[in-house]
């Protein structure tokens, strides 16, 4: 696993998801504890990329990831994936190889550093395409109730 620059828990430069990922994240949220609704496919991608992304970006995923951390990490890749954030994808997965393949393996805290760091230096817009996810994961429920 490559070495980065020195993590920092502090991340002045995110202030949150962007308006409208948090008014879809908060309907699904509501969705999913009132069950007045069976969570879709595209809710569970949205609010794992979101959870993620905050704890990443928080400095919060070492006690994100405290369970399963290799199932969490490739459901996070997978939601990656669908939103086509595709350099974050390719950084959670090598943050999970070394988890399960390294040989040592590479200790949790050390991969989230890497991953903390990866993801904060990123030059791939992950708050304006989970946004635009969003956005369309709106329509489409608009579109539906039509």
């Amino acid at each position: 696993m490559a070495e980065r620059g020195k993590r920092t828990c502090e991340t002045p430069d995110w202030s949150g998801h962007e308006r409208d990922t948090s008014a879809l994240l908060l309907n699904v949220l509501t969705t999913a504890t009132t069950g007045s609704a069976k969570i879709s496919r595209a809710d569970r991608v949205l609010f794992t990329a979101c959870e993620f992304w905050a704890a990443a970006r928080n400095g919060s995923l070492m006690d994100q990831l405290r369970r399963e951390p290799p199932a969490q990490l490739r459901a996070a890749e997978a939601a990656f994936t669908v939103i086509g954030i595709t350099k974050a994808a390719t950084v959670l997965r090598h943050g999970r190889m070394a988890l399960t393949e390294s040989d040592p393996p590479v200790s949790l805290r050390r991969v989230v550093e890497f991953i903390e760091t990866s993801l904060a230096e990123l030059d791939e817009p992950v708050d304006r395409l989970i946004g635009a996810y969003a956005g369309q994961q709106a329509m489409d429920r608009q579109n539906k109730r039509r």
